[in-house]
C-alpha cells in the first residue's frame, strides 16, 4: 500500500516537470525562432510478484514503481516565416539544422535560429540579447559592423556593406550546420550551446527581411497540457484515497 503512494507521487513529479515544459512553450509561442520541447518519460524496473505462504510459491506477474522524466528533447522543426520588411530581420530556410553563429558577451560561441538583429552604439550587428552575430573575414570568425547603410544580403549569406572592427570586408554570414544526432543545450534568449565548428557553408538559403516564427502549435499544446493535469489529479486520488485506506487500516488495528 505504502507502494502505492510512492508510485503516484512519482507520476506527480513527472507531470509537474510535462506541465512546466509545456507552460514554457506558450510563453514562447511568438519568440522568434523558439524551437518547442517535449518531455519523454520511463519507468522504474520492473519487480517479479508472488504469492506466498503455505502453498507453493506463484509468481502472479509484475509490478512497475512508478515513472520518472527520462529527458527533455527539442524539435528542429522549422516555424512559419513572417515578413517584416526590415533589413536586419534574417531567417534561415530549408535546414532545420543551420544556425546564426555569435558570441556573447562573455566571450562563448553559441548558435541561434532567432534571426531578429538589431545595432549597438558601435553600428555593431547583435542579438536582442546582445550577442555580437559574427561573419566571415578571410576565413575567421569576426564580429559585423555596419559604418553606414543598410545591410544587404543575399540567399547565400554573402554581405555586402559590412566590416569588422579592423576595417577589413566581412564576406559572409557564419553559418553552421548542427548534426542531427548532436546534443545542444539551451542555455536562454534563444542560444544553444554545443560543439560548434564553422566549415563549409550549410545547405540552406538566407532571407532577408523575414523571421521564422515559433515552431508550437498552440492547440496541440493545450490538448498536451489539459492531459497532462487530468494525470497529475488522478495521481492525487491515488495518494488521497491511499491516506485514507491507511487511516482506516490503523484505525482497526487499535480496536
Amino acid at each position: 500500500m505504502v507502494r502505492g503512494l510512492y508510485s503516484a507521487a512519482a507520476g506527480m513529479m513527472a507531470q509537474q516537470v510535462r506541465v512546466d515544459v509545456i507552460a514554457n512553450n506558450l510563453a514562447n509561442v511568438d519568440t522568434p525562432g523558439y524551437k518547442r520541447d517535449m518531455v519523454s518519460f520511463r519507468t522504474f524496473p520492473e519487480m517479479l510478484i508472488s504469492r506466498l505462504g503455505r502453498a507453493p510459491k506463484r509468481n502472479i506477474g509484475s509490478l512497475t514503481t512508478g515513472s520518472i522524466v527520462d529527458e527533455i528533447t527539442t524539435s528542429y522543426r522549422l516555424g512559419p516565416l513572417r515578413d517584416t520588411g526590415s533589413p536586419l530581420d534574417l531567417a534561415l530556410l530549408g535546414n532545420a539544422n543551420a544556425f546564426f553563429v555569435v558570441r556573447t558577451p562573455e566571450g562563448e560561441l553559441c548558435c541561434t535560429r532567432q534571426g531578429s538583429f538589431t545595432l549597438d552604439g558601435n553600428r555593431r550587428l547583435v542579438t536582442t540579447s546582445g550577442c555580437a552575430v559574427l561573419g566571415l573575414s578571410g576565413g575567421q570568425l569576426v564580429e559585423i559592423y555596419l559604418p553606414g547603410g543598410d545591410l544587404q544580403v543575399n540567399g547565400s549569406g554573402l554581405l555586402t556593406g559590412a566590416i569588422n572592427n579592423q576595417g577589413e570586408v566581412v564576406e559572409r554570414l557564419a553559418l553552421v550546420e548542427i548534426p542531427a544526432g548532436q546534443a545542444l543545450q539551451k542555455i536562454g534568449n534563444s542560444l544553444y550551446r554545443g560543439e560548434i565548428v564553422v566549415g563549409d557553408t550549410p545547405d540552406c538559403e538566407v532571407r532577408q527581411g523575414y523571421l521564422e516564427g515559433s515552431n508550437v502549435e498552440p492547440l496541440t499544446e493545450m490538448v498536451s497540457m489539459m492531459a497532462a493535469m487530468r494525470l497529475y489529479e488522478a495521481n492525487q486520488r491515488v495518494i488521497q484515497a491511499t491516506d485514507s485506506t491507511l487511516g482506516k487500516a490503523i484505525e482497526v488495528g487499535q480496536v
